[in-house]
C-alpha cells in the first residue's frame, strides 16, 4: 500500500501540471451561437441515423438560423436561402446542393412522420457556419461567426503561469467491477473528493481527500488521507497521512533532492517559455463549444482540446533516463511512472476547459482518465507485487472521470505543514519494512 500511494502522489502532482450541466442520454441538443433551439413534438426532435449522423427539423432549426425555408413538391428537396447562398437538401439522396453546385455528403435527408429531417453538419457547413459535436453535452454547437478557439485557450493557459497561488475542489468518479464470493461481478462505485490548496514558485500544497463507496448497495464514506507537497530549489517532498481504522492519520514523508525536477515544477521565465512553446507543438485540437451560465453568473466559454503525451518525453526524457541510471529503489519508481508518461503509451489526452468570458482565465476542467490510469496501473504492477487474472481484468474495468473547479486566485489561504508531518519517517524506511 505504502508503494501505491508514493507512487499515486507522483502521478497526482503530473496530472495537475497539466492542466456542469449534463444533457440527459437520450435528448440532443442544438444550439446557435450558444442559443438552445427549442423542440416540441410538433416540431420534431433531432436523432442520429444508422449512419450515426445527427438529423435534424429542416424548417425549425433553418429558421431558428435565419434562413427563408420552402418545401419543393416537384424535385422533394427543402430549400433553404440565407445571404444570396441558396442549400437544395433532396430527400433520400448522399448529396445537397449550394447555389446549384452538388456537395456529397456522408449521409441522406430523410422524411419521417411527415417531417422533414437533415444532416445538420453539411447544411450548415454549406452555409458557411462552424459545426461540432460536443460528445458530453450531447449537443450540435453551431457557430455562426468564426472563433479562434486556440487563440482563445492560449490566452487563457498564459494567464494560468501568473498564478502564486489558488484553490481547487476536485471530484473523481471511479467505477470498476469486483467478483463476489459467490464468483458473480459487481459494480463497485467509488467518489473522490480532493480540496487542493498550490502555492507557486516555490512550490508547495496541501490535499484533502475523501472516499466514498457504493459496494454492492452499501454506501460507505471515510477520509482517506492528507497530503503535504513542497518544492524548494534542490528538493521535492511528500508527506502522506493515511487514515487509519481508529480514524487517526499515519504519516510517513519522502524526499527528492534533484535540481532538475526542482526547475520543471519552479518554473523560471526561461521555463514558462519553453512550456508555452511545448504546448504549441503538441497541442493537436482545439475546438469551441459555446457559452453557458453557471450558478454563479458568470459566462463561461466551453473548450475542448487534446494533447499530445509526446509533451512529457520533451519535458520529463532525459530526467526519466538519469532517474533509471541512479541505481536508487525510489529514483527507480518514480522513474517507472514518468516513463510511462514519456513512451508515449498512454495515447493522448482530451481536457474540457471552461473559460470565463470576463477574466479570460480557466476556472473548471473535465477529463476522462479511464484510460491513463487504467493502463498506470496495469504498468505499475511489478510495484504493486504479483496480481491474480482477477485483480488484472477489475484494472481494465476502471472508469475514471475527473472534475476540478478553481477558485480564489491569488487569494488562497497560506497553511503551514504540521509538526507531525514534518517528523515523519522517510518512506524509503517505511518501504524496506514493508517487503521485510
Amino acid at each position: 500500500m505504502k508503494k501505491i500511494v508514493f507512487v499515486l502522489s507522483l502521478v497526482l502532482i503530473m496530472i495537475f501540471s497539466s492542466v456542469n450541466v449534463f444533457a440527459a442520454a437520450d435528448e440532443i441538443i442544438i444550439t446557435i451561437d450558444s442559443n438552445k433551439i427549442e423542440f416540441n413534438n410538433d416540431l420534431g426532435y433531432p436523432f442520429v441515423d444508422t449512419n450515426n449522423r445527427t438529423l435534424v427539423p429542416f424548417r425549425a432549426v433553418l429558421e431558428k438560423f435565419g434562413a427563408s425555408v420552402e418545401w419543393n413538391e416537384e424535385i422533394r428537396s427543402a430549400v433553404a436561402v440565407k445571404d444570396g447562398i441558396t442549400i437544395t437538401v433532396p430527400v433520400d439522396q448522399l448529396y445537397i446542393t449550394k447555389n446549384g453546385e452538388q456537395i456529397a455528403t456522408d449521409t441522406a435527408a430523410k422524411i419521417v412522420n411527415g417531417r422533414t429531417y437533415l444532416p445538420i453538419r453539411a447544411v450548415l457547413e454549406a452555409f458557411g457556419s462552424d459545426v461540432q459535436w460536443d460528445q458530453g453535452l450531447k449537443t450540435v454547437v453551431i457557430t455562426t461567426s468564426p472563433v479562434d478557439a486556440k487563440a482563445i485557450l492560449a490566452e487563457a493557459s498564459s494567464k494560468s503561469y501568473d498564478w502564486k497561488n489558488y484553490d481547487a475542489n476536485i471530484e473523481m468518479n471511479m467505477s470498476m467491477n469486483v467478483p463476489d464470493d459467490a464468483g458473480s461481478v459487481q459494480e463497485m462505485n467509488m467518489k473522490m473528493k480532493m480540496f487542493m490548496t498550490i502555492f507557486m514558485n516555490p512550490m508547495k500544497a496541501k490535499v484533502s481527500a475523501d472516499m466514498v463507496m457504493n459496494v454492492m448497495g452499501q454506501e460507505i464514506s471515510q477520509p482517506v488521507m492528507e497530503m503535504y507537497l513542497s518544492m524548494d530549489d534542490t528538493t521535492y517532498t511528500t508527506y502522506m497521512g493515511m487514515t487509519g481504522n481508529d480514524g487517526n492519520l499515519t504519516w510517513m514523508k519522502s524526499s527528492m533532492k534533484d535540481e532538475m525536477f526542482a526547475k520543471f515544477i519552479n518554473y523560471d521565465k526561461a521555463t514558462v517559455q519553453a512550456n508555452k512553446e511545448l504546448m504549441e507543438k503538441y497541442l493537436k485540437d482545439v475546438k469551441y463549444f459555446g457559452k453557458y451560465s453557471d450558478d454563479k453568473g458568470r459566462t463561461l466559454i466551453r473548450m475542448q482540446y487534446t494533447m499530445s503525451t509526446d509533451i512529457y518525453k520533451d519535458m520529463l526524457g532525459e530526467y526519466t533516463d538519469t532517474l533509471s541510471a541512479s541505481g536508487n529503489e525510489q529514483d527507480a519508481m518514480t522513474s517507472q511512472v514518468f516513463g510511462m508518461l514519456t513512451d508515449g503509451s498512454l495515447g493522448d489526452l482530451t481536457f474540457i476547459a471552461y473559460i470565463d468570458e470576463s477574466t479570460k482565465e480557466i476556472v473548471k476542467y473535465e477529463m476522462d482518465l479511464s484510460s491513463m490510469m487504467s493502463g498506470m496501473m496495469n504498468a505499475m504492477t511489478g510495484m504493486m507485487g504479483e496480481m491474480t487474472e482477477s485483480d488484472k481484468e477489475m484494472l481494465n474495468s476502471m472508469k475514471v472521470t475527473m472534475f476540478m473547479e478553481i477558485s480564489n486566485v491569488n487569494k488562497a489561504a497560506d497553511f503551514v505543514i504540521p509538526e507531525e508531518a514534518l517528523n515523519a519517517p522517510e518512506m524509503t524506511e517505511a518501504l524496506e519494512t514493508e517487503a521485510q
